[in-house]
């Protein structure tokens, strides 16, 4: 080691052990944005022609094994960072800030793009929803004018700086709002429930024709004359779940990346990890199940179709088919409107806040390590936050809030951000596989859940395949409807910016402090102190 180097930046991380168990399994349940499943069944029947939306919720079993490996791993490594961490130190620093910077600038960029979500499907879709109902053309004119893209920005700006005082204020306050959105999310699950059950069979057929004008049988045959199946079908459900439902998972494992600030690390984590997924697979099975109870299965897929496709019968003109719209027509009342805008802004500005918290973490984690100016890593005296990491992350998010109301083929169904974050996770899949044998002492001395072995191959490792093989088939499903033409090429674009970049980043921090005599690769062979 060169004369003067300090292992690590600073000599302990700073930032206390706070956050409890409950607290890290609301936050991991919150975090993907349980309510999201209502925008994705507006996107997935289209993207995958066929899809049974309660059906592919099945394939959720694929991310308990993902979640699996981040909890053992973070068992071994309790530290800020999550997935940076395990990669840098068991495969390569270049590769463990690749896959972080793809994770997190994916996942802050959600806090930017559902921001505006909040915006245009609970604020701007209630007005419109309430002007179908009502059959009233002012409300229409407010629909209008709060979707002008102008003033969205202005209010998701807003917004944003809110996000900004919650993460200046600590864990405890992303927490409380973390506890919101899940407040949230249960108003919304039992305003379907409710009003599926006074609502009459064949009410929203009938509220449908009268509304619209457009005849509810007539959605079946012009979404069939466009080229949608006749039926359900498996591939497509299999693909469905496979990419938009388990996005929807995307962001549970983050508790990972909040480990220095855990309690009780072990049982935290396996709550964390396991029980968000239990929840967001029952809030699902509520939100698609009664969708298709209360609208018709194969007929919600088949209208989803004629908006994805721009069909000219489509009868809503530029507001998307989301449940703030059908849950008014089913209802007819502005008093469920009402409450399932509500619901869906609670639960989204809870998730999107959460987005960005830890990927936070592991901007903070980036300067601890030197990857990053040094700066990055301090702690706010006031606050005992990482002030600059947090706000590095909510400009970012700024930026792509911006790009969501002005430029938003670039964030088009957001198929950039599984794509990038399944390869990220092909890195991780590879970290958990070599992990035994790349840090066979760290390895050793770690938990025995940790140590633990199945068919003689260590626990650790076979996860570390499965998460590999289903890393890789989740990014080659997402490229079926982008040779299809159904994704812009931007995608491709937005990838492969989050992927050079760190690389870019890595090897300049390399060079300038090669250039003071001083190899930061050492600092990898161990973890950082607690």
């Amino acid at each position: 080691m060169p004369k003067g180097l300090v292992l690590f930046q600073q000599s302990a991380v700073g930032i206390t052990r706070q956050i409890s168990p409950w607290d890290t399994m609301v936050y991991s349940t919150v975090n993907p944005g349980l309510m999201y499943a209502l925008v994705y069944l507006m996107w997935a029947p289209f993207l995958y022609p066929g899809a049974h939306m309660p059906w592919a919720i099945v394939t959720v079993a694929q991310m308990f094994v993902i979640a699996g490996l981040y909890w053992l791993l973070s068992v071994a490594m309790p530290r800020q960072g999550g997935e940076y961490i395990y990669i840098s130190r068991i495969l390569h620093p270049a590769l463990g800030l690749m896959s972080s910077f793809m994770i997190s600038f994916t996942a802050i960029s959600w806090t930017g793009v559902c921001t505006d979500w909040a915006l245009k499907y609970a604020v701007v879709e209630f007005f419109a929803s309430m002007g179908i109902v009502s059959g009233q053309a002012q409300w229409f004119q407010w629909a209008a004018a709060l979707n002008n893209i102008h003033i969205r920005a202005l209010i998701g700006t807003a917004l944003i700086f809110i996000i900004w005082v919650v993460f200046y204020k600590g864990s405890r306050a992303m927490m409380k709002m973390s506890w919101m959105a899940l407040i949230g999310t249960i108003i919304g699950a039992l305003t379907f429930i409710v009003a599926f059950f006074i609502t009459e069979p064949g009410a929203f057929a009938t509220n449908f024709t009268q509304l619209t004008g457009l005849n509810y049988d007539d959605v079946f045959n012009l979404a069939f004359e466009a080229g949608h199946p006749q039926k359900f079908l498996f591939g497509a459900t299999i693909m469905a779940g496979s990419t938009y439902i388990i996005l929807n998972t995307l962001g549970s494992t983050f508790g990972a990346n909040l480990a220095g600030e855990v309690r009780n690390v072990q049982k935290s984590q396996l709550l964390a990890m396991f029980g968000s997924l239990a929840i967001l697979m029952g809030a699902w099975a509520i939100f698609y199940g009664f969708s298709y109870k209360s609208y018709g299965a194969l007929w919600t897929n088949c209208l989803m179709y004629l908006a994805g496709t721009g069909n000219a019968a489509y009868p809503f003109g530029d507001y998307e088919p989301f449940i703030t719209i059908l849950i008014g027509i089913l209802t007819r009342s502005p008093i469920f409107i009402f409450l399932i805008a509500v619901a869906f802004f609670m639960a989204t500005f809870g998730s999107a806040a959460g987005m960005s918290f830890g990927p936070s973490r592991n901007i903070y984690a980036w300067g601890f390590d030197r990857l990053v100016p040094e700066k990055v890593s301090e702690i706010d005296p006031k606050s005992g936050s990482p002030l600059i990491a947090s706000t590095i992350a909510l400009l970012v998010a700024e930026l792509f809030l911006l790009m969501d109301v002005y430029l938003p083929s670039w964030t088009a169904y957001i198929g950039y951000t599984i794509f990038t974050w399944f390869l990220a996770w092909i890195l991780l899949g590879v970290a958990g596989i070599m992990f035994p044998y790349r840090r066979k002492l760290l390895f050793e001395s770690s938990p025995p859940i940790v140590r633990s072995r199945f068919l003689g191959l260590p626990t650790v490792t076979w996860l570390g395949i499965l998460t590999t093989i289903i890393s890789i088939s989740i990014c080659i499903y997402l490229l079926i409807p982008f040779f299809a033409g159904d994704m812009p090429y931007t995608m491709i674009v937005m990838s492969g910016i989050l992927l050079t970049l760190p690389l870019i980043i890595y090897y300049i921090s390399k060079s300038s402090y090669a250039k003071r005599g001083i190899d930061i690769d050492i600092q990898f062979q161990e973890i950082p102190a607690d």
